[in-house]
């Protein structure tokens, strides 16, 4: 509330275009919000009406386009303070970023997301998903209740159908982070034998007594994973 202005008058007043498509459509499944840039100011414009067109003809969906830096900014702040949101407004339940940085060729979206929806929607979680859909990287975030005693077989179980699926799509598990305890025993998911060798003999070469980041990247072993989990989870 803060981030947006503070005033509730003020933010019902800024935010009413969108509150009479919610009124008019229904609660969105799914936000893209898309930026276009040019030198020219007009070749802007034109991009964008053309883009308002092909996704109402094409899809049907309701469109709203920003007119000003000021009002374009009260979205991008909604889309970082998502997450925040999600965590501080939940009791008994912990954000879990297990699956959080999966990427995915932009052409496979129409076939994997309802696919990942479904794997997600087995275990009957509230997760959010945002990202890069130019990228087709996303940012899956479930709610989870650590106190359950099935809570790390399900993360591990989660993670193995997740990255089982974005294999057969030819993603990558780490699309924008790195490759730490929670994702390391995945890898050969995504990596031939001989990378996962190279990656070994990498770190034999500038760290044998394994110094540095211990399991993380080789040495994979689902014990550090479910060790990893169960710390954070206290902390």
């Amino acid at each position: 509330m803060k981030r947006l202005g503070g005033n509730p008058f003020k933010i019902a007043k800024d935010f009413w275009p969108e509150m009479k498509m919610v009124l008019v459509n229904g609660i969105p499944k799914l936000v893209l919000m898309a930026e276009f840039t040019s030198t020219d100011e007009l070749d802007v414009i034109n991009t964008v009406r053309k883009a308002e067109v092909a996704v109402r003809s094409k899809f049907g969906l309701p469109t709203h386009v920003t007119e000003s830096k000021a009002e374009a900014e009260k979205f991008w702040v909604i889309r970082r303070e998502s997450f925040k949101l999600l965590r501080e407004n939940v009791k008994g339940l912990h954000t879990a970023p297990f699956i959080d940085d999966i990427s995915v060729a932009p052409q496979f979206l129409p076939e994997f997301l309802p696919k990942l929806y479904a794997i997600l929607d087995e275990y009957k979680l509230v997760y959010t998903v945002a990202g890069h859909v130019g990228d087709g990287n996303f940012h899956i975030i479930p709610l989870m209740d650590f106190s359950r005693p099935d809570f790390v077989h399900i993360i591990q179980e989660l993670s193995e159908k997740v990255y089982t699926l974005v294999g057969q799509h030819h993603g990558s598990i780490t699309g924008e982070h790195n490759d730490g305890l929670i994702r390391t025993p995945y890898l050969h998911k995504m990596f031939s034998k001989e990378m996962l060798t190279l990656f070994a003999e990498t770190k034999d070469i500038f760290d044998k007594d394994r110094i540095f980041n211990p399991n993380k990247k080789v040495d994979a072993d689902m014990s550090h994973l479910t060790k990893s989990v169960k710390k954070e989870s206290k902390d």
